[in-house]
Protein backbone atom coordinates (compact mmCIF):
# COMPACT_ATOMS: atom_id res chain seq x y z
CA UNK A 1 0.00 0.00 0.00
CA UNK A 2 1.47 3.30 -0.69
CA UNK A 3 0.17 6.33 2.05
CA UNK A 4 -0.84 9.45 0.22
CA UNK A 5 -2.87 12.78 1.01
CA UNK A 6 -5.69 12.70 -1.57
CA UNK A 7 -7.18 16.46 -2.71
CA UNK A 8 -10.68 16.34 -2.50
CA UNK A 9 -13.11 19.49 -2.54
CA UNK A 10 -14.90 20.35 0.42
CA UNK A 11 -17.34 23.96 1.75
CA UNK A 12 -15.32 25.95 4.30
CA UNK A 13 -17.75 28.22 6.76
CA UNK A 14 -16.24 31.36 7.75
CA UNK A 15 -17.96 34.84 9.11
CA UNK A 16 -18.67 37.46 7.12
CA UNK A 17 -16.54 40.83 7.39
CA UNK A 18 -19.80 42.64 6.45
CA UNK A 19 -20.25 45.56 9.08
CA UNK A 20 -23.73 46.01 7.96
CA UNK A 21 -24.94 43.46 9.42
CA UNK A 22 -26.03 43.58 13.13
CA UNK A 23 -25.28 39.70 14.02
CA UNK A 24 -22.27 37.89 11.79
CA UNK A 25 -23.46 35.83 8.98
CA UNK A 26 -21.92 32.28 8.36
CA UNK A 27 -20.92 32.14 4.41
CA UNK A 28 -19.35 29.30 3.11
CA UNK A 29 -16.86 28.65 0.40
CA UNK A 30 -15.23 25.78 -1.42
CA UNK A 31 -11.74 24.60 -0.41
CA UNK A 32 -9.69 22.32 -1.63
CA UNK A 33 -8.09 20.23 1.08
CA UNK A 34 -5.65 17.02 1.92
CA UNK A 35 -6.84 13.68 3.82
CA UNK A 36 -5.17 10.46 4.59
CA UNK A 37 -5.37 7.59 2.07
CA UNK A 38 -3.88 4.46 0.77
CA UNK A 39 -3.49 3.60 -2.53
CA UNK A 40 -3.23 -0.52 -3.74
CA UNK A 41 -0.75 -0.80 -6.53
CA UNK A 42 -2.39 -3.46 -8.08
CA UNK A 43 -5.41 -0.65 -8.77
CA UNK A 44 -3.43 1.77 -10.20
CA UNK A 45 -3.54 2.33 -14.01
CA UNK A 46 -1.71 5.13 -15.13
CA UNK A 47 -0.24 8.72 -13.22
CA UNK A 48 0.06 12.10 -14.64
CA UNK A 49 0.95 15.32 -13.62
CA UNK A 50 -1.56 17.32 -12.23
CA UNK A 51 -1.42 21.43 -12.51
CA UNK A 52 -4.60 23.84 -11.09
CA UNK A 53 -4.46 26.02 -13.57
CA UNK A 54 -7.81 28.07 -13.54
CA UNK A 55 -8.03 31.32 -11.21
CA UNK A 56 -10.68 29.28 -9.44
CA UNK A 57 -9.07 26.16 -8.62
CA UNK A 58 -6.00 28.32 -7.78
CA UNK A 59 -7.88 30.58 -5.54
CA UNK A 60 -9.78 26.98 -3.85
CA UNK A 61 -6.35 25.60 -2.93
CA UNK A 62 -4.82 28.93 -1.23
CA UNK A 63 -6.08 28.48 2.02
CA UNK A 64 -4.21 25.30 2.13
CA UNK A 65 -1.11 24.93 -0.03
CA UNK A 66 1.43 26.45 -1.27
CA UNK A 67 2.33 27.52 -4.53
CA UNK A 68 5.04 25.07 -5.10
CA UNK A 69 2.87 22.30 -4.26
CA UNK A 70 3.52 19.56 -6.65
CA UNK A 71 -0.04 16.97 -7.74
CA UNK A 72 -0.42 14.08 -9.49
CA UNK A 73 -3.63 12.43 -10.98
CA UNK A 74 -3.97 8.95 -10.50
CA UNK A 75 -6.28 6.75 -12.45
CA UNK A 76 -7.46 3.70 -10.66
CA UNK A 77 -8.95 0.65 -12.15
CA UNK A 78 -11.69 -1.44 -10.11
CA UNK A 79 -15.49 -1.28 -9.65
CA UNK A 80 -16.33 1.56 -7.67
CA UNK A 81 -18.92 3.83 -5.97
CA UNK A 82 -16.41 6.54 -6.24
CA UNK A 83 -14.67 8.34 -9.41
CA UNK A 84 -11.77 6.27 -11.16
CA UNK A 85 -9.67 9.56 -10.63
CA UNK A 86 -7.96 10.91 -7.90
CA UNK A 87 -5.62 13.63 -7.14
CA UNK A 88 -2.73 13.56 -4.35
CA UNK A 89 -0.41 15.82 -3.19
CA UNK A 90 2.40 14.17 -4.06
CA UNK A 91 4.87 14.78 -7.10
CA UNK A 92 4.68 12.88 -10.43
CA UNK A 93 8.50 11.67 -9.85
CA UNK A 94 7.79 10.86 -6.35
CA UNK A 95 4.96 8.51 -7.24
CA UNK A 96 6.45 6.76 -10.52
CA UNK A 97 9.54 5.70 -7.83
CA UNK A 98 7.10 4.72 -5.08
CA UNK A 99 5.53 2.40 -8.22
CA UNK A 100 8.79 0.76 -9.67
Amino acid sequence: MIKVKEVYMEHAKYKSAQEAYSQPHLRAKRVYNRRDCLLNPDYIVAIYPHNFESSVDEAMLQDNFTSDTEFTRVILDGNSFRSSEIIVEMAYAEMAERLS
